[in-house]
């Protein structure tokens, strides 16, 4: 009787483990693609603050622009400089366009836009 039961159950083992597979993968993805995001939203973070720290000595905008670039290693970003008497603004937008589409299920969207500001004094 025993060993009736054990043919019939053959290979629900292996039907289990594909189902659990591919739960675990989309989750799998879906970590990596938010590491992916707190990554670059740490990038353009760093880079509008640098930005604004160069400001404090430099007024010049298109310099400001230039240097937050640079520090944004690999990301295409386009700083936006305000400079008033006593601050300096450096505001910058990046696309984040998730590699995985559940993340776009939660984001209703097929990108997500990080913003990053940075204001500091300027030292006279």
């Amino acid at each position: 009787m025993k060993t009736r039961l054990k043919r019939l159950e053959r290979g629900q083992e292996l039907v289990e483990f594909a189902l659990v597979l591919i739960l675990f993968l989309v989750v799998l993805m879906v970590i990596f693609d938010m590491g992916r995001a707190v990554y670059y939203y740490s990038a353009i973070h760093n880079a509008a603050r640098e930005g604004a720290r160069h400001g404090i000595t430099d007024q010049n905008a298109g310099d400001i622009q230039a240097f937050a670039q640079n520090v944004a290693v690999g990301l295409d970003i386009d700083p936006v400089v305000g400079i008033t008497e006593d601050t300096v603004t450096v505001s910058i937008d990046y696309v984040f366009v998730p590699v995985t589409p559940v993340l776009s299920l939660f984001a209703g969207e097929n990108s997500i836009t990080l913003h990053s500001q940075a204001t500091m004094r300027i030292e006279k």
